[in-house]
């Protein structure tokens, strides 16, 4: 018996799964802010628990490190890598005789600040399926990241100040890698600052970064947290042109929805075809899924899996029916990006 409540739980298995609210114990995919509460224990990944703990300084953890076994109440439990950010993990429990996977928010597209994600067979998976409409097809990494210099030298060329609006924890890294690794000199603002810093404790390095203070930015890229982007410090970084990185740029009228100059399709989700990718070769026999658009569970019995939504989306996405079919546009705050 699977279900959604505070978080996924399944019958039989002694702890949560991504509980949204506090529980007594839950695995955490990956530490952003809609996957994590201040539960009484915790299982993750030891660079989750760096960043829930630099969120929530008191808690009982139980780190587990990628492709390690363990045996947590009679359930043999392995983390696979879920692509989405560093230390982001899919679960792998062996129960009752059956292998299910939960991925969490994950991606198929390798990224620059955490490892590629992995493919475990399975008999049941409980997919995180955000994008999952036909018309969400993602450029590749490459042709994202050489659109985002691009923007980034037009932006120059016009005297102004690229501002680039990222989370403060996983896209902002990505962009701070990029940009830097491709020459840039690169000011993100002090609470990214604070999250790079614990990417730098797991390894992962960052070129001609610095943090945003009173300096010039002249022909320096700047990333901040979307709810900063019309603060006292973004006002002052004039002139300048802002762009969000998201995968919802695929929808016409994000531009206005995220009230940025433009949206640039970067996304640490799985887009439809990834979404499709992973269940092929997984071949699971029973797909739950999880997020997004509730559709998606019909379109998987189309294609032959037998799939079904576990949950209504939490809050009622603003739909419009148009000639490409059903676009979602989500606001500024939106957690899934």
């Amino acid at each position: 018996m699977i279900s959604f409540e505070k978080g996924i739980k399944i019958e039989g298995v002694p702890f949560h799964l991504d509980a949204r609210t506090k529980v007594d114990f839950s695995f955490v995919s990956h530490a952003h802010f809609d996957h994590i509460a201040p539960h009484r224990k915790v299982l993750a990944t030891p660079e989750t628990l760096l960043f829930f703990r630099h969120r929530y300084k008191k808690v009982v953890a139980r780190a587990l490190p990628l492709r390690r076994k363990q045996t947590i109440g009679g359930v043999k439990v392995e983390l696979f890598p879920s692509g989405h950010i560093l230390g982001g993990a899919q679960i792998l429990l062996e129960h009752r005789g059956k292998r299910i996977v939960y991925t969490g928010d994950f991606t198929l597209s390798p990224g620059w600040t955490s490892p590629p994600a992995e493919i475990p067979k399975s008999d049941i998976v409980i997919m995180e399926s955000t994008y999952g409409l036909p018309r969400y097809q993602f450029p590749t990494r490459e042709e994202v990241a050489d659109l985002i210099c691009r923007k980034t030298e037009e932006t120059f060329a016009q005297g102004k100040t690229p501002i680039f609006l990222a989370y403060p924890l996983g896209k902002s890294q990505e962009a701070a890698k990029l940009l830097g690794e491709r020459g840039y000199a690169v000011f993100v603002h002090p609470t990214i600052f604070e999250i790079c810093k614990i990417y730098a404790r797991c390894g992962v390095e960052f070129k001609n970064l610095d943090v945003l203070s009173n300096q010039s930015t002249a022909r320096k890229a700047v990333i901040i947290p979307p709810y900063l982007w019309r603060s006292r410090m973004a006002a002052q970084l004039a002139p300048k042109k802002v762009f969000f990185l998201s995968g919802w740029g695929l929808d016409e009228g994000s531009r206005q929805s995220f009230k940025a100059d433009e949206v640039l399709p970067l996304s640490d989700h799985a887009d439809f075809a990834q979404l499709l990718a992973y269940l092929e070769e997984a071949q699971p026999e029973k797909v739950y899924t999880l997020h997004g658009f509730v559709e998606f569970a019909e379109i998987l019995r189309q294609r032959g899996f037998d799939a079904q939504s576990l949950e209504a989306p939490l809050e009622t996405p603003s739909l419009k029916i148009n000639a490409d079919g059903v676009k979602f546009l989500p606001s500024l705050f939106n957690p899934k990006s």
